[in-house]
């Protein structure tokens, strides 16, 4: 019997950063119309790999209208008027606001930080577009804000943007590591619905060791999974070039151990056993920093932080030293952006679940994976 086609879901996509949600979006079968993002280098990030995903005969961003924009200024009339839609028409708005006012690892100002209040044009752009569903993805440290009254106050305010328009919630804490991702990290995603249905959960599908396994689940992907045939520091690839360390530092790096901090630098070295740390971004003065190689004396590319990341290395990314970390650390993974678009595709809109074998292949991430996963 012939698999039924996917009738296409249609997604406006803010805070689009360097793409990594929508990459994974449309490997389960979304259809990203518009993306927008503040950033000059995220966008030429997009429109070059829109371009590029032409030239290679993926189906991914094709019709994609890509706008610089500060979303303060990003009025739904534009959007609709672009599009060719009125409200109510769109499927999918999708998103995450700047999560550094919420981070843990930030002051944790929440809405006393001029970026906190990005939540807040997400959720005038929801009430004005009233698509069918959203998805909508933060920090972990979202959640105890305020001793939690921050997070109750957005889940109340995304139920019910405005008077006449309602969204039932399916809220889910997931980390990255249990769905595929080479990375421990941790974030929140909340998907609400329109017509009132929900998502009942999103499977892992990897565990820890596999003595902690569960038999239906797969072993975590590792540092050495991730970094699995990538070619040598160089040109080859794009964003495939590191930082200069002075001997000094070369020395240090060359001393730690695996999973062991470097006290000046405050980065981690990477473990080839376990998925890596988290990929951070730094501050607004300055870029983020990678991780250390495991089994070289220096600081891993924007290139194996994207592998981390589960970027294609197809998917460049725009600007020199800090653009690429930076988008490539702000991005949700594209693979765990998949596994939770396919749940959101069958659950809420009512299509065909994408089957991880395809997501992969659509991925290139095929590196990653040796077990028969044609069943997932």
């Amino acid at each position: 019997m012939k698999k039924k086609a996917m009738k296409p879901i249609k997604v406006v996509s803010l805070f689009t950063g360097g793409g990594g949600l929508d990459l994974g979006l449309e490997a389960a079968g979304f259809h990203t119309i518009f993306a927008t993002d503040i950033d000059e280098h995220s966008c030429i990030t997009l429109k070059s790999n829109k371009e590029r995903c032409a030239s290679l005969n993926k189906d991914i961003l094709k019709d994609a209208v890509i706008m610089q924009k500060d979303i303060k200024e990003l009025s739904s009339n534009l959007i609709l008027e672009q599009l060719g839609l009125v409200v109510g028409e769109l499927d999918l708005l999708a998103g995450g606001p700047p999560c550094q006012a919420f981070s843990v690892f930030g002051k944790r100002k929440g809405k006393e930080d001029p970026r906190g209040l990005l939540a807040y044009e997400y959720l005038r752009l929801l009430s004005e577009l009233e698509p069918k569903a959203f998805f909508f993805e933060n920090v972990y440290g979202l959640l105890t804000i305020d001793g939690g009254s921050v997070f109750e106050e957005l889940c109340e305010k995304l139920s019910k943007p405005k008077n006449g328009l309602s969204y039932t919630l399916s809220i889910f804490r997931l980390n990255a590591a249990d769905y595929g991702v080479p990375q421990f990290r941790d974030r929140v995603f909340i998907i609400g619905s329109r017509e009132g249905k929900s998502i009942k959960e999103i499977s892992p599908i990897c565990g820890g060791p596999k003595s902690e396994n569960k038999e239906s689940l797969m072993p975590y992907r590792t540092v050495t999974d991730g970094l699995r045939n990538i070619p040598p520091m160089g040109e080859v690839l794009a964003n495939h070039v590191g930082r200069k360390h002075s001997d000094r530092i070369i020395e240090r790096y060359a001393s730690l151990k695996f999973g062991e901090r470097d006290p000046k630098t405050r980065i981690n070295k990477l473990d080839p056993n376990r998925p890596s740390f988290t990929i951070i971004v730094g501050s607004d003065k300055g870029g983020g920093k990678g991780h250390v190689h495991p089994y070289e004396p220096r600081e891993v590319t924007p290139r194996e932080s994207a592998r981390m990341q589960t970027f294609p290395d197809w998917w460049e990314f725009s600007g020199t030293s800090r653009h690429p970390i930076r988008q490539v650390g702000n991005a949700v993974p594209p693979l765990l952006s998949a596994m939770i678009g396919r749940e959101i595709a069958s659950s809420i809109f009512g299509e065909p679940k994408e089957k991880l074998a395809n997501i992969i292949e659509k991925l290139s991430l095929e590196y990653l994976f040796k077990e028969n996963i044609n069943e997932i």
